[in-house]
């Protein structure tokens, strides 16, 4: 605790400023976080500021780092127009870089957290800029190494794992950019350095994991789980929890989907385990959207579990933390909060199949339509969409139970309603899954 003291010192140390130091800022809270930005704010405002590109830069952080917590649109639009700014008042290359980077960074936040493709080709331009002005400075070498790997990572989810190409060169990218931060971390041994190579082998981790699970290969979540668990040793969980926790999280999903893809309930348990040891993961009032993660990843573990297993008590469980999660206030248009509904409802929906108990399918749709009731397509289409895009679905598993779809029309109508949504708001996989979905309807008729 002595030591958290003195590093906390370190933080308010620079005239009530932080260090620009990223890695730090994993230590602040919310409140702590919002009256830093503030405060750059108003500095970088000032008239009397000479020095206008430091505060502009540390305020983009800050809000970046704000919302990729909490899903905060308003302070993610603060992070764009402070990382503009720092543009405009960049004297030197480096400078013009740095902002450059900043600005590619949110620019892919954005996506992440509300699935805003377009903004892949605004990130693109900036970091094709950023390259052309890049001069010998390593520091500025690895970051952009790293940030050109995690645009290709988005591009290639965003083109799908169905063509492996773009896939590929995401890998090919990222392992360059792992090797540059790690060769950061040997020269500097700097707490910063550390977590960018942490961050880099995030992006293959995920990449890994995607590309197994479409093709079933658990071998590639077996080499997410080596890597991480010599990951999770490098880093401290007192002075970096966010990234302790990020990096405990993809270790239990690589063990749950290995042990999906090989039918092992044991693999299954031991990452439900991970993310039920301790206190039960990231606090929810110091990152939000990391307790929201751990959550989710937590009630699909459950529910593999249950699918395994054919454990009615570990089903409740899943449908238990999906509905602990939903509880929090989270942004409608948020990527995660359409991904809960859609996974909560396709728990319900799933277990129904399995069992093959038309009393359960019953049930869902029940429940599905009382859902359906309280929401108005107007102002939440894409949760309107997800509810009929698995009421289609509880359709037709009700018809390969008994050899008719009765509600053929219903379940064409529901779907094809829902691709449309889906696809009007990019969200490619689901808009995928209502297609297939849709498919399976239309060749019951022939």
């Amino acid at each position: 605790m002595f030591e958290f003291g003195r590093e906390l010192r370190r933080i308010f140390g620079n005239s009530g400023r932080i260090d620009t130091d990223p890695s730090l800022y994993e230590l602040l809270n919310l409140k702590l976080l919002i009256g830093q930005g503030r405060h750059l704010d108003v500095e970088a405002g000032r008239v009397s500021t000479k020095n206008r590109f430091t505060p502009y830069i540390e305020s983009a952080q800050i809000w970046r780092e704000y919302a990729r917590r909490t899903g905060d649109p308003v302070a993610l639009r603060r992070a764009a127009n402070a990382a503009e700014n720092a543009g405009k008042e960049a004297r030197t290359t480096d400078e013009a870089v740095m902002a450059a980077l900043e600005q590619a960074e949110t620019c892919i936040l954005g996506v992440e957290l509300f699935e805003t493709w377009d903004l892949l080709q605004s990130a693109e331009n900036l970091l094709s800029g950023g390259r052309a002005a890049l001069g010998g400075d390593e520091g500025l070498k690895a970051r952009l190494s790293q940030t050109e790997a995690r645009l290709l990572a988005r591009l290639a989810a965003k083109a799908g794992v169905e063509d492996l190409e773009p896939a590929l060169a995401a890998m090919a990218r990222i392992d360059r950019a792992i090797e540059r931060a790690d060769t950061r971390v040997r020269a500097t041994g700097q707490a910063r350095d550390r977590i960018e190579a942490a961050l880099a082998r995030f992006e293959r981790g995920d990449l890994l994991m995607l590309v197994g699970l479409d093709r079933g290969d658990s071998s590639l979540m077996r080499a997410v789980i080596t890597d991480f668990e010599a990951l999770v040793q490098r880093i401290d969980a007192d002075y970096e929890p966010i990234t302790h926790a990020r990096v405990t999280l993809r270790l239990a999903l690589a063990h749950i989907w290995a042990g999906q893809i090989d039918g092992e309930a044991n693999a299954v348990s031991e990452g439900v385990s991970l993310l039920s040891a301790g206190d039960g993961g990231p606090d929810y009032e110091h990152s939000p959207l990391d307790w929201v993660a751990h959550k989710h990843a937590l009630a699909l573990g459950l529910q593999v579990l249950a699918e395994l297993t054919q454990n009615d008590e570990v089903y409740d469980q899943a449908l238990a933390v999906y509905d602990l999660t939903l509880k929090r206030p989270l942004q409608k248009h948020l990527a995660v909060r359409a991904q809960l509904v859609n996974n909560r409802a396709g728990c319900i929906a799933r277990y129904a199949e399995l069992k093959g108990d038309l009393g359960a399918l019953d049930r869902a749709e029940a429940a599905f339509k009382a859902e359906l009731r309280t929401i108005r397509a107007s102002e939440d289409p894409v949760g309107w969409a997800i509810l009929q895009s698995n009421l289609g679905r509880l359709y037709v598993a009700r018809g390969d139970i008994t050899g008719f779809m009765v509600e053929r029309a219903e379940a064409a109508y529901a779907l094809e309603a829902a691709h449309e949504i889906f696809g009007e708001h990019g969200m490619k996989a689901l808009a995928v899954a209502a297609r297939e979905t849709l498919d399976r309807v239309r060749a019951s008729e022939e």
